[in-house]
């Protein structure tokens, strides 16, 4: 191998082993396609290395997905294809996805077990190791035994497919000429010892006449009657042999069609029929059959134009030539008997005609002057009736009144009889006497070749199949073998009751030889004593030892005696025997029982579901032991927990690794069928969650909870245990289901829940993680954000459910740390919101009121977070609104508690409250004033402050309440909203601030704010400076400031104003500002104004 070949073989590995890690922990659709790249690498790219990944595959035979298990299935077909080397290692799946509960799934498996059957025999032939080809070849007859009793399934596509594999079956065994290559009975070794190939060939004989029965069954559908004719015409090209038989149940499907099918269908069928007719035409091997062909032809409403286009040329000449014989012959033999009853039938006749179609050619009988021959006694003898009838008549007209000694001596049973041999041997004996002819010689039948005994008859079964099984074969095949058993039962009869009349003259004749004993004197009798015999004297009491080693061999019998009981139909009440026994008797039969069971668990659970069931009779009191036992088995309670415990632990502890697959079933069984389920058993469960059984352990959980109400809060505890679990799908999947069982659940189931939540929910105010988080993490002492959120899950997870939970989570957020607060406040928030808009539009869930009027000392953040959420779809209520301003002036003092209901404040309140609200967050500062100006408004709500008014409001502001920086901050924020503080509403601010007694700080950078945004309010900006100017302005520092900012802004517009100033203010003025006044007070009036300076940079706060 090159290098590259290797580094190629190396990369494809790695991919395969992600590929499978992804696979386990996916699931669905994303699953399925996984496990299909992970076959084509496998089987494509790494062949070798196919059985140390194929445990890998096959471990998803349980997936729920059908699409999965039906990729098992295509990977079984391929590996039985191309690497027929591991069917030992995957043969006993098949077995159990043919069972599967999926419908699709099950037709599937079907499908590819005509593929592997015939897989196995060829493998078979080839392979070397005995052991393993007698296991493959045990499973693939329960395989095919399965697929046989499934020909009766309810579902009309399994019986579609069950009918196609039983056409390979007949196929595959017999045998076919030597000139096909295909593979049959020939190509089966002869050295294979457990296989025998008489009996393989008898068995395809039973499902041949099975599918003929099946062919012409009253209640068969369309399309199963489709199908099942389109095999037994594919039998018919293929084995020669069934051809006549195959034409003669076509030809009583021609004239009683079932009467169960529509017009439509009846059409469908007979196109169908006509087509497959044509088809077998043209073979080459029906050529001595084409008379009978063209006539079923002729009679289905084929027209003899169309009979001679599908028709080949030489066996049309055929056809002539033995018309005209039978046309010669027509004078001294009787007319072809083709049409006994009635005429052809028309394409629209009655499908349930009585007429028959008989392909027997009278021509070829040796007796030309009488209509009766050897063929129709024989016929005749194959009837039950006729033979009854015919014995009847023989009995009640020859029958001597007592057995004559010539037949005693002279009789010996026949051999063989019933069998055909034997039946033809009878019917030329009395075809002779009614010819008149001597009497043939009585001689034995021939024999026939050596057939298996009755027992092994259905060679589909092996001496390690279970009863039901071998009880279903023989329901199937019982038919077939009726007459046989019929014959076979007179015969014993007659040999008992010969042998009974030789003893009986023999005891008689030894009675007539007794001597008559000589008379004795008479002498009187005495009276004697009669002493009575005592059981104690003359026996002896057995030891203990000795009974129980009796008792233990008679229950070992009764155990491995499961075939006669199920031949015998005796399988329940051996069952019974068996639970009685292990219930009431010594402890060593019961260890000897469960043993039995757990032998082969998945054909034996029946059996420990139904000592399960005895054990809690007695222990519910419905059944008594009797006096003799009580004292062995008293204590019931405990036999029946230990009992299931048992069952289960050994069930998922067996190493056995066929076993592997089936465990998940057995769990299933166990758990949902037994009549109750202990805590012992429960805790186990729990047990299961830790190792790798997780999501099978809770799934049972959940199951348990849902289908047991009586008992489901005795179970909840332990699916709840698994929300604080490590393991995140763990921790989901208990979550989900504990919320499941929670919404359908009992008040009991609901208290459970609930009192687990509460406490996950404590554990967030310990100062340290309590044991039952730390337990399985690596010993954290220490509170993370996980940790609070694992503990926070339940709680949040029921509050759609529950919503009176906050005030439990109100009471424990109070007395938690800052980090857990934290962590309460991101969780909750999704919660609160959706019980929020699941209540009417206006109103306050009841939990929600409580809180409101009784919070829970520390929990106030909390409580702000729950108005915030209140008033985000609906405007806060007058209630509402109350108590807000009832709890921010006893209890809480942060102003960011007035945030969700400020516009449900009065006027006075929210300018009262401005000096602190512009003093937070620049963020919240934004969202108040978004609120105050209606900007973030979408319930259309009366804002109680126009902005007007808030902008004078915050040029009002005492300074020693907030400092200026906060107060030019939320002016900023105002002007910045132009879309709300158009000219008009900035030019009536001004003008209230103008109007003030007092200057406000702020007023002259606001003015110089308006200036730079409408620069046409320069004459309302005049008459401020003017009416400034009256107030002497130059005496306060600060606006005398503003005032010169403002006049340099306006340039030679405020020359006027300028001038205005009286002298004592121009030692104030700036010197660019003097200048100006000594420009236009030296000017011609007339002349025009000198242009103004540059605009100046924006002061500080007006970006």
């Amino acid at each position: 191998m090159s290098k590259a070949q290797q580094n190629a073989n190396i990369q494809a590995e790695k991919q395969l082993i992600q590929r499978i890690n992804e696979a386990g922990m996916s699931e669905g659709g994303k699953r399925a396609g996984l496990l299909r790249k992970i076959i084509e690498i496998l089987t494509h790219q790494l062949s070798p290395m196919i059985p140390m990944y194929m445990e890998n595959v096959l471990s998803f035979i349980n997936d729920k997905l059908p699409e999965t298990r039906k990729i098992i299935i295509a990977f079984i077909e391929e590996l039985s294809t191309n690497f027929p080397e591991n069917l030992p290692k995957v043969i006993s799946n098949l077995q159990l996805l043919v069972t599967d509960p999926v419908v699709a799934v099950q037709k599937r498996a079907i499908q590819a077990a005509s593929v592997i059957y015939k897989n196995v025999l060829t493998w078979l032939c080839s392979s070397t190791n005995e052991q393993e080809a007698k296991l493959v070849w045990e499973h693939m007859n329960k395989t095919k035994l399965l697929i046989l009793n499934m020909i009766d399934s309810e579902n009309e596509g399994i019986r579609t497919h069950a009918i196609k594999f039983l056409e390979e079956v007949v196929l595959l065994q017999t045998a076919t000429n030597s000139s096909s290559t295909d593979f049959s009975l020939n190509n089966i070794s002869k050295s294979l010892t457990f296989i025998n190939q008489d009996a393989l060939e008898e068995e395809a004989e039973h499902i041949f006449q099975l599918l003929l029965k099946f062919h012409n069954s009253q209640h068969i559908s369309s399309v199963n009657l489709m199908a099942c004719m389109t095999t037994l015409i594919a039998l018919a090209k293929c084995r020669p042999k069934y051809l006549p038989r195959v034409l003669q149940a076509l030809g009583d499907l021609h004239t009683t069609l079932p009467p169960t099918l529509s017009q439509s269908q009846v059409n469908s069928v007979r196109k169908h029929l006509r087509i497959q007719l044509i088809s077998l035409v043209k073979q080459t091997s029906v050529n001595d059959m084409i008379p009978q062909l063209l006539q079923l032809l002729t009679d289905i409403g084929m027209t003899q134009q169309e009979i001679n286009k599908v028709v080949p040329k030489e066996k049309r000449h055929k056809r002539v030539l033995a018309l005209a014989t039978a046309s010669e012959s027509k004078s001294d033999s009787p007319a072809k008997r083709l049409r006994l009853d009635s005429p052809p039938l028309s394409q629209g006749s009655d499908s349930n005609s009585n007429s028959r179609i008989d392909f027997d050619d009278d021509s070829s009988q040796s007796s030309k002057t009488s209509l009766v021959s050897e063929d129709t006694l024989f016929d005749g003898l194959n009837s039950i009736d006729n033979v009854i009838n015919l014995v009847l008549a023989t009995l009640v007209n020859n029958l001597p009144n007592e057995m004559p000694n010539t037949f005693l001596m002279n009789y010996k049973p026949i051999p063989n009889s019933g069998s055909k041999p034997q039946i033809r041997h009878l019917a030329k004996m009395i075809h002779a006497v009614i010819k008149g002819e001597p009497e043939l010689p009585v001689t034995p039948a021939p024999v026939p070749l050596p057939v298996p005994a009755p027992v092994t008859k259905i060679p589909l079964l092996s001496e390690d199949d279970e009863k039901i099984t071998l009880k279903n074969a023989v329901a199937k095949l019982q038919e077939t073998t009726k007459d046989r058993q019929v014959e076979n039962a007179v015969t014993k009869l007659m040999e008992e009751t010969r042998q009974e009349f030789i003893k009986e003259g023999e005891r008689k004749a030894k009675e007539k030889e007794k001597l008559v004993p000589p008379q004795t004197p008479t002498v009187p009798k005495l009276k004697q004593k009669v002493k009575l015999l005592k059981l104690q004297e003359i026996t002896r009491p057995i030891p203990k030892e000795i009974k129980e080693k009796i008792m233990l061999q008679a229950v070992a019998r009764i155990l491995h005696a499961d075939k006669e009981a199920a031949i015998g139909g005796a399988a329940q009440i051996r069952a019974k025997f068996i639970t009685i026994f292990a219930s009431s008797y010594t402890p060593d039969i019961r260890e000897l029982v469960l043993n039995y069971i757990l032998e082969d668990p998945l054909n034996r659970i029946d059996l420990g579901l139904a000592w399960l069931y005895e054990e809690y009779a007695y222990m519910q009191g419905f059944n008594r032991h009797p006096v003799t036992l009580q004292k062995i088995s008293d204590k019931h309670d405990e036999n029946y927990s230990q009992l299931l415990c048992a069952l289960v632990t050994q069930v998922c502890e067996r190493g056995d690794p066929l076993m592997e697959n089936s465990k998940e079933i057995l769990l299933r069984r166990i758990y949902c069928e037994a009549p109750v389920v202990t805590l012992e058993a429960v805790d186990y469960l729990k047990h299961l969650v830790v190792e790798e059984k997780s999501i099978l352990a809770l799934e049972l959980l959940e199951e348990l909870c849902v289908v047991r109400p009586p008992r489901a809060h005795k179970y909840a505890p332990a699916l709840v245990f698994h929300v604080l679990n490590e393991n995140q799908d763990v921790r989901d999947f208990a979550l989900k289901a504990t919320v499941k069982i929670f919404k359908s659940g009992s008040d009991a189931v609901k208290k459970v829940v609930e009192k687990h939540a509460l406490l996950y929910l404590g554990f967030i105010a310990l100062d340290n993680p309590p044991s039952e988080l730390i337990s399985s993490r690596l010993n954290i002492r220490v509170w993370t954000d996980d940790l609070y959120k694992v503990c926070l899950n339940l709680v949040m997870a029921l509050f759609m459910e529950n919503d009176e939970l906050i005030i439990d989570v109100a009471r424990v957020y109070g007395c938690a740390g800052a980090e857990a607060k934290r962590c309460v406040l991101r969780a909750i928030e999704s919660p609160l919101r959706a019980v929020a808009a699941s209540a009417p539009p206006g109103t306050i869930p009841s939990a929600f009121h409580i809180l409101l009027q009784d919070c829970p000392r520390g929990a106030e953040t909390l409580l702000t977070r729950l108005v915030h959420i209140l008033t985000d779809r609906a405007p806060p209520s007058p209630e509402l609104v109350s108590r807000v301003r009832e709890l921010y002036a006893t209890r809480v003092s942060d102003v960011r508690f007035l945030i969700p209901v400020l516009n449900g404040l009065s006027k006075r309140e929210i300018l009262a409250a401005l000096p602190k609200l512009i003093k937070l967050n620049p963020n919240v500062v934004k969202e108040v004033f978004n609120k105050l100006l209606g900007l973030q408004n979408p319930n259309n709500e009366i804002l109680p402050v126009s902005p007007e008014e808030l902008l004078v409001a915050l040029h009002l502001i005492d300074p020693n309440k907030a400092d200026l920086k906060f107060i030019i901050k939320a002016t900023g924020l105002c002007f910045a909203e132009k879309q709300v503080y158009t000219q008009d509403v900035v030019s009536a601010v001004l003008q209230r601030l103008a109007e003030e007694q007092d200057t406000p700080v702020l007023m002259m950078r606001s003015v110089l704010q308006a200036l730079t945004l409408y620069p046409n309010l320069g004459p309302l900006a005049l008459n401020i400076l003017q009416l400034l100017i009256d107030r002497e302005v130059w005496s306060n520092k600060v606006a005398w400031e503003g005032w010169v900012k403002c006049c340099e802004r306006l340039g030679s517009q405020a020359t006027k104003v300028l001038i205005a100033l009286p002298a004592r203010a121009l030692p104030s003025v700036p010197p660019n500002l003097a200048r100006l006044i000594e420009t236009t007070e030296g000017s011609n009036p007339f002349s025009p104004p000198p242009v103004s300076n540059p605009i100046e940079p924006l002061p500080p706060g007006m970006e």
